[in-house]
């Protein structure tokens, strides 16, 4: 279970977001990019492993952070994956190279195929395993290879590589194009297609980025829907951080109930 900050961490961690000796949980709210090195140091909490893969628009971002914030990565607790989501293709190209070079090898793990919806694609025209066709990979065939391309319900374009580090670590690369179409700063959009709170952490290897509500719901232990795309993974989300220790609010429960119920097939 995820650690609660001692009274020295909370006070340390309030003055470094800016947010003063208040315990109001509005001061903690739309707080600044702060130092990772900062945070690190008051929380005593271990190195983040890949951090060499960070910057030039590579970010590391969701529950990885939240496991490493919460102590949950202490004394060998390295469960789960590494999502690194890229501003660009071009970013996503440097830093699958990047980790090539440097004994990362491609995923061979192939999901399971959802029929219905690959059926669908087939009547549209549309691949939703087909290799990228907007970075081309050279020489990389097994690279290339495993490049997909999925599409989320909206039809916004998703665009993911998997890889393992040598520790055994899966890393997923991620760009979702539609993010960085129409201006605005591009952490602030990726933040903002995260659908919790608690899990809009972004770290650009310098700077530790944060959604709106974010670090007032670490410190509350609650969680709420700030986006939702696909209601069912939300709702099977909202339990998984339930379990440890962080309860919805109220009206996440209400939205994502209510978005269930409408996503539902009427009964026969």
């Amino acid at each position: 279970m995820p650690r609660r900050f001692t009274r020295t961490e909370d006070a340390l961690l309030r003055a470094l977001l800016g947010a003063g000796a208040s315990n109001d949980a509005a001061a903690l709210e739309h707080r600044p990019p702060v130092s990772f090195r900062e945070v690190q140091r008051i929380l005593d909490l271990p190195e983040l492993p890949h951090l060499h893969l960070l910057g030039e628009d590579t970010w590391l971002l969701g529950g990885r952070i939240l496991r490493w914030l919460t102590g949950e990565m202490r004394d060998g607790g390295d469960r789960g994956d590494y999502d690194l989501f890229c501003g660009s293709l071009e970013a996503l190209e440097r830093t699958a190279r990047r980790m090539l070079a440097t004994g990362y090898t491609p995923c061979r793990r192939k999901g399971a195929t959802r029929w219905g919806p690959w059926l669908m694609d087939r009547v549209r025209g549309r691949d939703d395993h087909a290799p990228c066709a907007g970075a081309v990979f050279e020489g990389d065939g097994a690279l290339q290879e495993r490049l997909r391309l999925r599409r989320f319900p909206d039809g916004r374009e998703m665009y993911a590589l998997e890889l393992h580090s040598q520790e055994g670590h899966l890393l997923q690369l991620v760009h979702i194009p539609a993010l960085f179409t129409g201006g605005g700063e591009p952490v602030r959009n990726q933040l903002a297609f995260t659908d919790l709170s608690i899990c809009q952490f972004l770290l650009d290897g310098r700077q530790l980025h944060a959604g709106p509500h974010t670090w007032a719901d670490l410190f509350r232990r609650r969680v709420r829907v700030v986006q939702m795309v696909r209601p069912r993974i939300t709702a099977e989300r909202l339990v998984k951080y339930a379990s440890r220790g962080f309860w919805p609010e109220t009206e996440t429960l209400r939205t994502v109930t209510r978005a269930l119920l409408a996503s539902s097939p009427p009964p026969r």
